[in-house]
């Protein structure tokens, strides 16, 4: 098999400055760095493949309201069926990368440095054999294997023959310049399109981001806590009391620097890291670890190495449900911090930009039929929390945004009528960890997300003229710059 191989991309901190792409990012097929002034090809090579390169509480009622939805969702009915009567005439996806290496080193580097997962842990952390935020392999054998599965599902569909390359022009892959993403969609290629060359992988630097448009952190903060019921104590009080007591258990004593930095005495756990107005103690601490288990077990790593065999005895429960107990704390971390409407337009309308830009070129009959964007765990619920929608897919805790999962945005044809649905598909926690065949029949993880503001039909399906009427409403062009959107 060949693949998008070995991508040496720049990671300075923080994804914003990760600007540039290494030319040999090309073992998979020709790759376009998209440029503002221009685009250029990098060549295309061969060859074998790599390894991938690592509280006061306010208004209790609105709070205990907002609490009980961090654990639990109402239960989810089996995927209805499209729209009747209906064609499906194109796609577009925009997908989380594979599991990856921790985005913080595991080893540290001195006694002073509490970045990084050994200050939070008594035991040494596995080695993924990445550097840093990087691909592991098994997360790109995942993301394969979702390739397939939707070559099979959107042929089934009638989108794509069975066998064989698609026609040029058809599809379409796109992503930043970071190397998981990077690495995603020539996964994805190589899923569903084995040994062919079907489009181009175009990267563009800096993809999702935008203007400043006048983003406040302090605003954003704020905004954050009142989704949070009041103040992050609701959260290490409540519902998520729990999973943290777990990691705490998990963890055991942190190392002193990441006491001291976290602003806690010396030989702290994450049950003593303190929680102020402005400081999420645990949880900013225990959100990167948690998911580490399930990359770790994602990944194939044997049970009795994966949290270091402490999960099943420290929740009694399987390990596979353990770990999507605890990851309810890194999956509330991260809607608290990504979903309010607030932070949601002004670092989602860069990504709802795009994504909208190639549904109309796609309801107009000018441009792809597939269209692949690889993306970012915080950038889809930016987007989902514009939409304004939820789910809870199985095994995971509600608003979890798996490693490889896509909400795909399906554009139906119904008479006249073209209509829009958004389907998230991502494997299950075992799924991931067998690389389960999937199948139409037999699919990964599944949920209709249905945006309030369009009124969805039973389908889910709302027309394209209202969900156009909604993405448009609420995207703040301000934080768009149009140029990476071409």
């Amino acid at each position: 098999m060949t693949i998008l191989a070995n991508c040496v991309l720049s990671h300075a901190e923080g994804r914003a400055r990760q600007t540039r792409s290494d030319e040999r990012c090309a073992k998979r097929f020709g790759v376009h760095v998209a440029l503002f002034e221009g685009t250029r090809r990098v060549a295309t090579t061969s060859g074998r493949r790599p390894l991938p390169t690592t509280f006061a509480l306010r208004a209790v009622r609105a709070a205990l309201f907002v609490l009980a939805s961090v654990i639990t969702l109402p239960a989810l009915a089996a995927l209805p069926p499209p729209p009747p009567d209906a064609t499906l005439k194109a796609v577009v996806l925009l997908s989380r990368h594979g599991m990856r290496g921790p985005t913080d080193a595991i080893r540290c580097s001195g006694p002073e440095d509490s970045h990084c997962l050994d200050a939070v842990a008594h035991d040494p952390w596995p080695d993924l054999d990445v550097s840093a935020g990087h691909l592991t392999a098994p997360g790109y054998d995942r993301v394969v294997t979702m390739g397939r599965f939707y070559r099979a599902l959107y042929a089934e569909a009638g989108l794509f023959p069975a066998q064989g390359c698609p026609a040029p022009g058809s599809v379409a892959f796109r992503t930043d310049a970071v190397e998981r993403t990077t690495m995603t969609a020539g996964a994805i290629s190589d899923g569903m399109f084995p040994g062919c060359d079907p489009a181009p992988l175009v990267i563009t630097p800096r993809l999702y981001d935008g203007p400043a448009c006048g983003f406040d952190k302090a605003q954003a903060e704020k905004a954050s806590q009142a989704l949070a019921g009041g103040s992050w104590a609701a959260l290490a009080q409540g519902p998520l009391k729990g999973p943290l007591a777990v990691l705490d258990s998990v963890l055991g004593r942190f190392k002193p620097a990441a006491c001291k930095a976290a602003g806690a005495p010396a030989d702290c756990s994450l049950a003593t890291i303190p929680i102020t107005a402005s400081n999420r103690g645990p949880f900013g601490i225990a959100s990167q670890p948690a998911e580490q288990f399930l990359m770790q077990y994602g990944g194939g790593m044997a049970a009795g190495e994966v949290g270091w065999g402490r999960l099943p005895d420290a929740t009694g429960k399987p390990l596979a449900e353990a770990i999507g107990y605890v990851n309810a704390v890194h999956a509330t971390n991260d809607r608290m911090s990504y979903m309010p409407e607030y932070t949601a337009r002004k670092k989602g309308s860069p990504v709802l930009y795009p994504v909208l830009r190639a549904l109309e070129a796609a309801v107009a009959g000018h441009g792809p039929r597939f269209t692949f964007f690889a993306s970012h765990d915080d950038l889809i619920l930016n987007v989902n929390g514009m939409l304004g929608v939820s789910w809870q897919l199985d095994g995971y805790a509600p608003f979890q945004v798996p490693p490889g999962g896509a909400v795909a945005f399906e554009i139906w044809q119904h008479g006249r009528t073209p209509l829009v649905r958004l389907v998230y598909y991502a494997q299950t926690i075992q799924q991931l960890h067998d690389d389960t065949k999937l199948t139409p029949a037999e699919p990964p993880a599944t949920a209709v997300l249905a945006p309030p503001g369009c009124k969805p039909d039973a389908s889910g399906a709302c027309t394209w003229a209202a969900f156009r009427r909604l993405a448009t409403q609420k995207i703040e062009m301000a934080c768009v710059d149009p140029r990476r959107a071409q």
